[in-house]
């Protein structure tokens, strides 16, 4: 069980110009609390409620979908069949998050962190960058989260329509269940009223799962989206002052011109000393999200695989970009001790940066894999259906 004071969060991390989005909403959920709020008890209770009332409609949709047995057209079933494939995914990745959920806030107290002391020390090149990444990520959420949204008030618009004027085609589960009749859109999503036909659970049942499913699936993904640009920004900035090797980063006053060769030497080793401490935190950063995403990927790569297969392979580029930053930094000015390290971290960044969900390499040729496999499959069912 998690305590209370492993929940919250200060208040100025909500405001974060990489996670302020997506933190109000896990604050709305109950996923994570201030520490102002009054009771932040309830947060914990709250996201308990909504993390299992999303594996009971999970368990309703599979339910109904098992029980139903054959379905009157393709398009039925295909439907029924989505939405419990999907609410699968999203139940999978709602309770790996709930019960990883300590590690979240610890990844992002260090962020948080980490991006405060980047904006007191940055110049203004490395606070475009930040800017870049900003506008990236508020660009990628509202694509992912505006058209869910608009979807789902479509169908809710649709059966409120109906309920008003024309309650028959609402209201007509046992029609349906004869064959007599067809049910409205949010019905066919969520067929609750199959398996029990009262207000509660066939009525509001559906209203409920889909405001769950058009909130907690853009949701979750962009909060992914948000920690691998914020990877992807640090590699960047590390990227920019490597090339720089601008040792007045450590001691601002440092003149320069009258340091002798063994101070400049002693300089640039603890600038790469910085470097290095860096390029390890961003490891270990990697490594705990690989280690928050391995399962429900797994389950989710199919549903969610383009985006995140062409963010970690922005990941490995970056790395190749580090590496060559030590190669373009004038190594040649520096002293032979400074030489031998650079060209031991240039090494050291050469090795794999790479991430698993379980047996799948994430990366842009397992996508290209997906497609090959997809088309693949595609012209053999066509070919068959010819025959």
């Amino acid at each position: 069980m998690f305590k209370v004071k492993e929940l919250l969060l200060s208040p100025d991390s909500f405001e974060n110009p990489i996670f302020r989005m997506h933190l109000h909403c896990f604050s709305w959920y109950g996923y994570v609390a201030s520490t102002e709020q009054a009771h932040p008890w309830f947060s914990l209770i709250r996201c308990t409620i909504f993390t299992a009332s999303i594996w009971i409609s999970c368990a309703l949709m599979l339910t109904r979908v098992f029980l139903s047995g054959s379905y009157e057209n393709l398009s039925d079933g295909a439907t029924s069949w989505a939405t419990a494939v999907q609410f699968i995914a999203v139940s999978i990745a709602t309770l790996n998050a709930y019960v990883q959920r300590g590690r979240v806030i610890q990844m992002l107290r260090f962020a948080h962190a980490d991006l405060v002391a980047i904006r007191m020390e940055a110049d203004d090149l490395e606070l475009s960058l930040l800017d870049a990444t900003q506008r990236y990520v508020r660009t990628i959420t509202m694509l992912l989260w505006v058209p869910s949204v608009v979807a789902g008030f479509m169908a809710w618009l649709d059966c409120i329509y109906r309920t008003i004027f024309l309650p028959q085609t609402v209201f007509n589960a046992a029609a349906v269940h004869r064959g007599e009749a067809q049910p409205i859109l949010l019905f066919k999503l969520f067929p609750f009223a199959d398996l029990c036909d009262n207000f509660v659970i066939g009525y509001l049942g559906p209203w409920y799962s889909l405001g769950l499913g058009i909130t907690t699936i853009p949701l979750w993904h962009t909060f992914i989206t948000c920690l691998m640009k914020y990877i992807t920004l640090k590699l960047q900035i590390l990227t920019k002052r490597v090339i720089e090797m601008n040792i007045k980063r450590i001691k601002p006053d440092l003149m320069v011109q009258d340091l002798t060769t063994a101070e400049l030497n002693h300089w640039h080793l603890q600038l790469c000393k910085g470097f290095v401490v860096e390029q390890v935190k961003i490891r270990r950063f990697v490594h705990e999200l690989q280690q928050l995403l391995r399962v429900p990927v797994m389950a989710d790569f199919i549903i969610f695989s383009v985006l995140m297969c062409f963010l970690f392979f922005a990941l490995t580029v970056g790395k190749d970009d580090l590496a060559f930053a030590f190669y373009a930094c004038e190594w040649y000015n520096f002293g032979l001790p400074v030489q031998k390290t650079l060209l031991f971290m240039m090494k050291h960044t050469q090795r794999p940066m790479k991430m698993r969900a379980l047996l799948v390499d994430m990366n842009l040729k397992t996508f290209l894999d997906i497609v090959r496999g997809a088309y693949s499959y595609f012209n053999l069912l066509r070919s068959t259906h010819s025959y």
